[in-house]
């Protein structure tokens, strides 16, 4: 049991004796005087006394310019972006975690070290467990799938959905992410064409490569045609810019009124009625609606002695394990719809901007990806088939890659807490006390990549031995796809997608910013990414 709970029975349980001791008036009269001077004590104790005198964690280093009561939360204005996180891992000496308070000096860990980091993800994975009112907030998006399942649950599921994102059965699916690839391309050609005599157009790159990568995942993952490329106003599309177009509450006062309304709802069972539970709905149809399909698709299959076991997309391999009711399917698809497309689309989105701020880099990729894919012809009707070997075969691609995720990881924290009382680095860790994994910190360490660890350099994924490493002290060094047991399951997709994707574009055009000037914003939701899109002015290569 929390010491907050504690003391709260601990209240109750004198207020009920004095009443049965005293009379009323006295025993009412003082219960109140109890109550609010023990309140004043708890809140003396967990803001002051127990984080600076008696916290086993006090001694741990801490970034320079906390406050007396809400320790570093000013200057952690949009903690999940993994800001100011990447400048405390190059600036506070530590050996592995670090200490910063939130409000009311709330204590967070922050670690930072390969060794810490496997100690939390891999040899103690399920001593720390996501917090509960992220798995919540997310399981509203995602559906109580393998991303917010815990312990041996989520152990059970990741096995049987493994087969479905082994190495061979991804590889298969790039003459998909290159075809989808290709109609992105050339629908944003038709669309610069439909205006005579522009030889370029400003677009949104951010919600063409959502649309895109919906498309992708719908076709190679679930064997289904969603064709939102063609039409934005399809209905899966709608319902998640309900989602990710939803904006946190910014101020105090706004925050405590959320807070304060999602506590009343919940006490009185009231279920939310936002943009997030309209969409859920529309999605958890469209969920439905795809496991029907994909169970009459096969007993068809079965009547005609087809062989149904060929099929490894995620449905199919879920529905040949027996292991999910319908209601987990639809928890499945609701996941690896919302973060399978989300976390691709940011991480295009960021790639483009790299692209535009070093235009030698995007020269250099154009001419390795125009001389080895067959660019020239894609959109005559007459172009190769694009293997998985073929795309591969592209060192710059793969290095370019690589960098754009170091750089810029679509998440740039993820958060854990204590399932119960642990250490890490034999510092004693109490159950309770969150833990944060950034990414974007991580990636851009200065001990785990050297001096020049924040530059955006592709070359660093090309040196002889360092195609897979760029470089890395470790395999930590390197967290956008986090490592061990929760480690991103659809990895080997997302990179291949990715590469197609970026491969397509770069081939095509040539890019640069709308606005040079401006200064850019990292807004966070489900993925970090630009605030209020990306605007990139794309002209078309004469082929």
């Amino acid at each position: 049991m929390s010491t907050t709970k504690v003391a709260a029975t601990c209240w109750l349980l004198l207020a009920v004796l004095l009443i049965l001791i005293f009379p009323m008036q006295i025993a009412l009269s003082t219960t109140g005087v109890i109550v609010l001077s023990s309140t004043f004590i708890f809140g003396i104790w967990k803001i002051y006394l127990r984080p600076f005198w008696f916290s086993p964690l006090r001694h741990l280093p801490e970034p320079k310019g906390g406050t007396l009561f809400n320790g570093h939360a000013k200057l952690v204005p949009n903690e999940r972006s993994g800001m100011p996180l990447q400048e405390w891992i190059n600036e506070v000496p530590n050996n592995g975690l670090i200490r910063y308070r939130m409000m009311f000096n709330k204590e967070i860990i922050f670690v930072t070290s390969p060794k810490a980091l496997s100690e939390v993800l891999v040899q103690k994975n399920y001593d720390f467990s996501k917090p509960y009112k992220l798995r919540q907030g997310l399981g509203r998006i995602l559906g109580i799938g393998l991303i917010i399942a815990e312990g041996e649950e989520h152990k059970k599921q990741r096995k049987l959905l493994m087969p479905a994102f082994l190495h061979r059965p991804v590889k298969d699916l790039y003459p998909i992410f290159w075809e989808k690839s290709v109609s992105l391309a050339a629908e944003l050609d038709a669309n610069i064409k439909r205006v005579p005599g522009e030889p370029s157009q400003v677009f949104d790159v951010a919600d063409w490569l959502a649309r895109t990568t919906l498309d992708i995942l719908g076709a190679a993952g679930l064997g289904r045609e969603f064709d939102t490329l063609h039409n934005p106003e399809n209905e899966i599309v709608r319902a998640y810019r309900g989602v990710f177009e939803q904006k946190p509450p910014k101020s105090i006062f706004g925050i405590l009124v959320f807070l304060a309304k999602q506590q009343t709802m919940n006490l009185l069972s009231i279920k939310p009625r936002d943009s997030i539970t309209t969409a859920t709905e529309v999605l958890t149809d469209v969920s439905r609606r795809l496991i029907k399909d994909k169970k009459d698709e096969r007993t068809q299959s079965s009547k005609e002695s087809l062989d149904v076991s060929a099929r490894r997309d995620i449905l199919s391999v879920a529905l040949d394990s027996g292991n999910f009711t319908d209601t987990m399917l639809e928890n499945h698809l609701l996941t690896f719809l919302a973060a399978g497309h989300e976390t691709t689309a940011t991480s295009m989105t960021w790639a483009l901007y790299a692209l535009c701020l070093y235009p030698e880099v995007q020269q250099r990729l154009r001419e390795e990806v125009r001389s080895k894919l067959p660019i020239r012809t894609m959109r005559k009707g007459g172009a190769m088939p694009v293997t998985a070997e073929l795309v591969d075969s592209l060192p710059y691609l793969h290095a370019v890659c690589n960098e754009v995720f170091r750089i810029y990881p679509p998440a740039g924290l993820t958060r854990r807490v204590a399932a119960k009382d642990t250490s890490i680095l034999d510092q004693h860790i109490p159950q309770g006390t969150v833990i944060v994994i950034s990414p974007r910190a991580v990636n851009i360490s200065k001990d785990l990549w050297g001096e020049d660890a924040l530059v955006f350099n592709p070359d660093r994924w090309m040196k002889p031995g360092q195609a897979n490493s760029g470089g890395g002290l470790t395999n930590f060094s390197f967290m956008t796809f986090l490592h061990g047991p929760r480690s991103c399951i659809g990895q080997g997709f997302a990179r291949g997608e990715f590469a197609c994707l970026l491969a397509a574009l770069v081939g095509s055009f040539k890019m640069e910013l709308e606005d040079n000037t401006a200064e850019l914003v990292i807004e966070t939701g489900l993925t970090s990414r630009p605030k209020d899109g990306l605007r990139v002015r794309l002209r078309p290569i004469l082929v």
